[in-house]
C-alpha cells in the first residue's frame, strides 16, 4: 500500500481508459462546449463529497524536509467507501474534524494543511483536487543536479531548483463558463463533463456517481484552468458547427426514428473520443501512484511531453479492474511543456549540459539561453549566462 508521504517512481501507463462512460451530445454556449459523460452502471459503494475551507489560500506541508506547496485551495474532496447501497450522498451541514490551522501573514491569512492526500478515518480519504497533479508537476526533478558539474551555480548545487511556480486561472474567470454551467440541465446518470473552449479540451472531470456530480457541478468554477484556455475564451466566441443530425430518410415509424437517433448519438460519441479527445485519450501516460486503498488506486499523470501536441497533467482514481471513478485534468501551455521537457531532458543526461545539448541537438550556449528563457537561468553560473547572451544564440 502506498501510504501518504511515500515516494513512488514514475512509470509509463498504457492509456487513459474511459470504458463504461458514454458521451452525450454536446451543449454549446458561446465558445464553451460541454460534453456530458454518463455512466452506464451506477456506482453505489464510493462517494466524493465537498469539504470547504474558510481560508482560500493554503500552504500544504508535503514532507518532513519542510517542502511546502502554496496555492489557492478553496476546497478539498473527501473520498468515502463502503458496502454497496450503504453509502448515501451527503447534503447540508455536517460536523467534521478540522485538519487545518489558520495563520496570519500580515496582509493576508492562510490555512496550513498536512499532505495532499490524508487518511481521515477507516473509510475516508481527504485529497486536494487538481493540486495533487500540479504538485507533482512542480516537483518534477526538483532536486536538481546530483553531480557537482562546474557549470551550475552554488544555489543549484545546494538547493536544487529551490522553488517552482506556475500560473493558472479559476473556472469562474473563463468567459462564458459560469453561464454555460447554469444554462444546461444535468443529464440523468451524468457523472462528469468534458469542457472544450474554442474546441480545445480544457478539462475532463469524472466523479463516481451522478449524485456526486450534481453536488459538485458548480465547484468546477473553482477548478484551475490554463492561462491559454482563458485567452481562447476571450478570442474565440463562435465554435465550429459540430451538430450531429439524425438521418431519418429511411425511418417509417417511431422505431425507425428512435434507431436513427441512437445512431446519431453513437456517431457523436465516436467522433468526440477519436477526434476531439485525441490530445488525451490514446496517448501514453507517465504515472505516479499516490495512494492505494480498498482495491482502488489514486494516481497522478502527465502525457508524454510532445511539443507537437497539447499536453495534459491530471489525477485519477481507478479500481483494480480499470473502472475510472475519478478524473480531473489540466491542460499545459507550450511554455509549461517546455519547462517540464527541459528538466526531464537534463535529468535523463545526469544534468550534464554538453551531453544534453548534443542530444537535442543544440550548442552548449544555446541550451543555456533556452534554460534562461524557461525561467531556470539561476541554475547556471552568471558568467556562462553572460557569454551565451553575447554569442546571441
Amino acid at each position: 500500500m502506498a501510504w501518504e508521504g511515500r515516494v513512488n517512481p514514475m512509470q509509463t501507463h498504457p492509456q487513459l481508459n474511459l470504458t463504461g462512460l458514454t458521451m452525450a451530445p454536446a451543449q454549446v454556449y458561446g465558445g464553451i462546449r460541454l460534453v456530458p459523460l454518463l455512466r452506464s452502471l451506477e456506482c453505489r459503494d464510493v462517494r466524493l463529497e465537498l469539504h470547504r475551507y474558510q481560508e482560500k489560500f493554503a500552504r500544504v506541508q508535503l514532507d518532513e524536509k519542510h517542502t511546502e506547496y502554496w496555492g489557492f485551495v478553496p476546497h478539498g474532496l473527501v473520498l468515502r467507501w463502503g458496502e454497496k447501497d450503504t453509502l448515501e450522498a451527503t447534503m447540508g451541514a455536517q460536523l467534521k474534524k478540522v485538519d487545518n490551522k489558520r495563520q496570519d501573514c500580515q496582509w493576508f491569512s492562510t490555512q496550513t494543511l498536512h499532505r495532499m492526500v490524508k487518511r481521515e478515518s477507516k473509510n475516508a480519504l481527504r485529497m486536494l483536487p487538481l493540486h495533487l497533479a500540479l504538485e507533482g508537476f512542480l516537483a518534477l526533478q526538483f532536486g536538481g543536479p546530483k553531480i557537482a558539474w562546474k557549470e551550475y551555480s552554488r544555489f543549484a548545487l545546494s538547493h536544487g531548483l529551490g522553488w517552482r511556480s506556475e500560473t493558472a486561472v479559476l473556472g469562474k474567470s473563463i468567459y462564458g463558463f459560469e453561464e454555460a454551467l447554469k444554462t444546461f440541465e444535468i443529464h440523468d446518470g451524468q457523472v462528469g463533463v468534458l469542457v472544450f473552449v474554442a474546441d480545445k479540451l480544457a478539462s475532463a472531470v469524472v466523479l463516481p456517481s451522478s449524485a456526486d456530480y450534481r453536488m459538485l457541478h458548480y465547484s468546477l468554477l473553482e477548478d484551475y484552468f490554463g492561462e491559454l484556455i482563458w485567452r481562447y475564451a476571450l478570442l474565440y466566441s463562435d465554435p465550429q458547427d459540430l451538430e450531429v443530425r439524425p438521418d431519418t430518410s429511411q425511418a417509417q415509424d417511431l422505431a425507425g426514428l428512435r434507431l436513427a437517433l441512437e445512431r446519431a448519438k453513437q456517431h457523436w460519441a465516436d467522433f468526440a473520443q477519436n477526434v476531439m479527445l485525441q490530445d488525451l485519450v490514446g496517448r501514453p501516460l507517465i504515472t505516479q501512484k499516490v495512494y492505494e486503498v480498498a482495491g482502488m488506486q489514486l494516481e497522478r499523470f502527465t502525457t508524454e511531453l510532445d511539443s507537437s501536441q497539447t499536453n495534459t497533467i491530471g489525477e485519477c482514481l481507478t479500481r483494480a479492474d480499470g473502472e475510472l471513478l475519478y478524473l480531473k485534468t489540466f491542460q499545459l501551455s507550450s511554455t509549461q511543456t517546455e519547462r517540464a521537457w527541459l528538466l526531464r531532458h537534463l535529468a535523463a543526461h545526469d544534468w550534464h549540459l554538453e551531453r544534453a545539448a548534443a542530444a537535442i541537438p543544440l550548442s552548449f550556449f544555446a541550451v543555456i539561453l533556452r534554460l534562461e528563457r524557461a525561467g531556470f537561468g539561476y541554475l547556471v553560473k552568471p558568467h556562462l549566462l553572460e557569454e551565451a547572451r553575447r554569442k546571441g544564440f
